[in-house]
Order: C-alpha cells, then sequence, then structure tokens
C-alpha cells in the first residue's frame, strides 16, 4: 500500500480540488490507482475524465455513497502496487431451490440501452467458458481461464487480490482459489447503474469502461503483510449452535437431523416474530457459520419449505455436513442508515461496506462542516450489491449482502 484516502464534497468542484491535491501529492510514486466513485450523472463525466487524465493506469467503479452521505459526492481513492487484471469469466446466477446447478453467460445477456454518451463504446470481449469445468476445480480449466495478466504470477507471489465485479463473481473467484489459494481475496460489487449510465454496473480499467466481469489487483508480499476483517452488526441469535446433518447444493437439508424450516419458524414464534409469511421475504434471516463462538461466514435466506423442510441460502453453496451454525434475524433499525465516516490513526486499510438497497427512507443526510471531508489513510467504499470475501485457503469465497456488514483489508 502506498496511499488511500476518502473524500466527501459539497460539489463537483470541491472533490475535483481534494482529487487533484492527492494527485500532486503521489506525483512522484508509481502505481496503480483505485476508486469507487459516487456521484450524479451530470458530474461522472468530468470527474472520471480528470481521474483518467491523472492517473492513467487505473482500475475502479461506480459506487453507492454510504447513507449518511447520500445526498454527497464520495469518492475513495488508493495508490496500489502490484499486477492489475481483466476478467471476463462468467459467473452462476441467483441460486433457486431445485434449480442451483443454473449458470450465466454474460454474452447472452441483454444489456440495457445506453442512455448517454458521457462514456466510450462498450468493450465486449466475452469469453466463453466451461461453467461445469471450473465449478468441478479442475486446476488445467482454472489455469486456463485465468486473466492472462496474472498466468506468470507464482501463488507465494500474492499475498491478497482486490477486484471489482458485477453481481456474479463466482467465476473469478473460483480462478483466484484455484491458482492462489493461501491469498486473501476481498472483491467490491459494484452497484446497479442501469439508470445513471445505461450498464448493469459500470468498471473502469486503463481508460476502458466495463458493464460485466471483473477487474483488480494482485498485490504481492513485499508491500506488507495484511489482515482481513468481517463484521456483522445488529444481528440477533435466534438459535443456539446447530449442526447441519445433511446439505446439497444451496440448500440445508436437515439439521440436528430435524426439520431446518419447522426449526426457523419455532424459534421465530419464541422471539415473537410473525412466522406467518413463510417466503421470508424482507431478507432479514440468516445462516451463520460459526468458529470458535464467532460468526466465521453469513449466508441470507432466500426461502424455506416447511412441508419438505429445506432452506434456501443465497450462496453458491451451503454449509457442508457437520458445519456448525446458528439462525439468526436482523431486526429493522435506523442505525445503519446513519453510518458515518470516522477519522482514525490506525494502520492504512481499504473497507468495502454492504449498503441499504434504498436510501430513500431513515433520517435525512449529513451535513459537512465544510466543502470536502478526507479521511486520510482509509478507502471506504459502499454498494447495495455487497462485497465477496475468502481468508485464505481455509475458506470458499462467499457474498455478504447484510445491511451495514464491512469487510476490511488492513495493512498491519
Amino acid at each position: 500500500m502506498i496511499r488511500a484516502q476518502t473524500v466527501v464534497a459539497r460539489t463537483p468542484n470541491a472533490l475535483l480540488a481534494s482529487l487533484d491535491r492527492f494527485h500532486l501529492q503521489s506525483k512522484a510514486k508509481s502505481g496503480t490507482f483505485l476508486f469507487a466513485l459516487s456521484a450524479p450523472s451530470d458530474a461522472l463525466s468530468i470527474i472520471t475524465s480528470r481521474l483518467k487524465s491523472h492517473f492513467p493506469r487505473h482500475i475502479g467503479c461506480l459506487s453507492s455513497p454510504l447513507p449518511a452521505y447520500r445526498s454527497h459526492i464520495m469518492c475513495a481513492v488508493a495508490l496500489l502496487n502490484g499486477i492489475t487484471f481483466r476478467s471476463t469469466i462468467a459467473g452462476r446466477a441467483d441460486p433457486q431451490v431445485g434449480r442451483w446447478h443454473a449458470t450465466r453467460h454474460p454474452s447472452l445477456q441483454q444489456l440495457p440501452a445506453r442512455q448517454s454518451n458521457v462514456f466510450e463504446e462498450l468493450n465486449r470481449d466475452f469469453g466463453r467458458v466451461n461453467w461445469e469445468d471450473i465449478w468441478d476445480g479442475s486446476a488445467m480449466a482454472a489455469q486456463e481461464m485465468m486473466p492472462v495478466e496474472l498466468r506468470t504470477a507464482r501463488p507465494e507471489d500474492v499475498s491478497s487480490i482486490l477486484y471489482f465485479s458485477d453481481k456474479a463473481p463466482e467465476g473469478i473467484a473460483k480462478v483466484l482459489k484455484a491458482n492462489f489459494p493461501h491469498s486473501h481475496e476481498l472483491g467490491f460489487l459494484a452497484s446497479s447503474t442501469p439508470f445513471i449510465t445505461g450498464r448493469p454496473v459500470t468498471l473502469f480499467h486503463d481508460g476502458k469502461i466495463y458493464s460485466d466481469g471483473a477487474v483488480g489487483i494482485a498485490l504481492q508480499p513485499s508491500l506488507g503483510h495484511t489482515s482481513l476483517k468481517v463484521e456483522f452488526p445488529g444481528l440477533v441469535d435466534l438459535t443456539p449452535d446447530l449442526q447441519i446433518t445433511s446439505s446439497e447444493g444451496n440448500l440445508i437439508v436437515a439439521v440436528n437431523n430435524g426439520n431446518p424450516t419447522r426449526l426457523l419458524l419455532a424459534a421465530m414464534n419464541k422471539y415473537g416474530l410473525d412466522a406467518r409469511d413463510i417466503l421470508l421475504k424482507d431478507d432479514e434471516f440468516y445462516v451463520s457459520v460459526m468458529s470458535n463462538g464467532k460468526v466465521e461466514r453469513l449466508h441470507r435466506i432466500t426461502s424455506g419449505d416447511p412441508s419438505r423442510g429445506t432452506i434456501a441460502l443465497g450462496t453458491m453453496s451451503a454449509p457442508p455436513q457437520g458445519s456448525i451454525i446458528r439462525m439468526l434475524y436482523l431486526p429493522r433499525r435506523d442505525d445503519v442508515t446513519t453510518l458515518n465516516l470516522k477519522p482514525t490513526h490506525e494502520n492504512t486499510s481499504i473497507s468495502f461496506i454492504a449498503t441499504p438497497d434504498s436510501l430513500g427512507d431513515g433520517p435525512p443526510s449529513s451535513v459537512l462542516d465544510n466543502d470536502v471531508l478526507v479521511i486520510d489513510g482509509n478507502f471506504i467504499a459502499g454498494s447495495e450489491n455487497g462485497f465477496m470475501l475468502r481468508r485464505g485457503v481455509r475458506e470458499e469465497g462467499w457474498t455478504c449482502t447484510l445491511p451495514g456488514g464491512q469487510a476490511c483489508l488492513r495493512w498491519i
């Protein structure tokens, strides 16, 4: 890590002045520029043009503002040394009950019509992949599918990997795990931008704009040791520790040799919740994988079937047999909408935050004392689509969309 900063500004000119200062202070340093930008559509052209002019080598994306600053412009920036890459590997469609093998291929998607001429033409160099090869863990397939920029890198040369992705990062996550199993991996699922740029998501890489896939950077151990931690604020335990006795695909089939959906409904009734809405469509219920009494992974419950007993999770695969889990509840609350940036004197870090789907409700946006708020040493970006996380060889990549959930890669 060379340098990081998060800027909140009242106006485009105030943000540009701050970015100019960052550029001048970094001018003598080499590296790749990272950015995550949240700004109104009429300001995007001038801001991204300035960023590309200052930093021709860059990767970035459009993000969403932190809820407390939703009426302001936000831009998180960092300067890093590493190997940048572009991935076109397809991800998986959202898991469905009984259809967990369904796949998505981006070249078959219908992209929204372009709504402005702010950006260059989309580079649609989609690669066709055999998803079952990659899912089965074939080492040869993983090597062949790996972004060309990373093919000469040895596993011991990569300590951490950062990337900005569309909403289906499973393909690149699987390839990175297969080739760099001991590295930390932190992926930011860029905000949805169909009403801002006319694209599902908007990714930037060295002057080009992409609507899918991923752009990222592989960091070397020589940059320093890193730790990767995740926080889940506001969750309430519904059950004690339970053991999964059967799972398949993204389904939990049996827990403690019993019906998991009925167990969840009983826990909801005991907690005083209305369990009549079996579909749990408010996205407030989760399954956590426990390790030494702490939440290690978190998966949203997407549906449950009392007759069959199965619970479907919003993940690539449910925790395996023998896993210790808890079922949890996220009460409706307003504190996630008041999440503020706080200056810190801790080590340099990059943080990704899952923001609420809608920022229209809740308390009014915070008011800045000055035209610009600058948080030095911290890259902080938010997205309603969440983030993907993997800590070394001990776990598979998984996605967090819990409002307020935060992953932090810190240099130690």
